[in-house]
């Protein structure tokens, strides 16, 4: 899985989920990781099966779309100046102002299943979110990442 710092927004200052993901899915295809119809479809699936996720001690957000649109698989990653909100996805009626966003690119929906499992196990530990989130360089995330996604679960 991809991630450099050209899909790596800090800061962001969006009116809403919608905004984000867009912006994050043509970071992702200005890259040459998705097609142009990626975003509609993570927008799309985003208000069916929602993503935001209650962690401590900050609610964060993982929207993806299926693989269909995906070229190589990739992770972006947003932190919002202001949280945004974005549904929960366990308590679809719940708003969550979610202030760090992982927007997931998969090709196959086994790697999916397995980096959304990774994702829910690293940020399960609230001092990894306050890690990330104390991090203000792209290049200091985009080594934060590769050295937490690379460790076995």
């Amino acid at each position: 899985m991809k991630i450099d710092e050209a899909i790596i927004v800090l800061d962001a200052e969006v009116s809403n989920n919608e905004e984000l993901i867009t912006i994050l899915a043509e970071k992702l295809h200005s890259a040459g990781y998705v097609d142009e119809t990626y975003g509609q479809a993570t927008i799309a699936r985003e208000r069916i099966h929602p993503t935001g996720l209650p962690t401590k001690p900050f609610p964060i957000a993982i929207p993806h779309a299926d693989a269909e649109g995906v070229i190589t698989s990739a992770l972006a990653f947003a932190s919002m100046k202001k949280p945004v909100m974005f549904c929960n996805m366990v308590e679809p009626e719940e708003e969550l102002p979610a202030e760090m966003i992982f927007m997931i690119a998969n090709n196959t929906p086994e790697e999916q299943v397995k980096v959304l499992r990774k994702l829910a196990t690293l940020f399960g530990d609230p001092e990894k979110l306050v890690e990330l989130k104390s991090l203000t360089q792209t290049k200091d995330i985009v080594n934060w990442f590769e050295l937490e996604l690379a460790r076995e679960s």
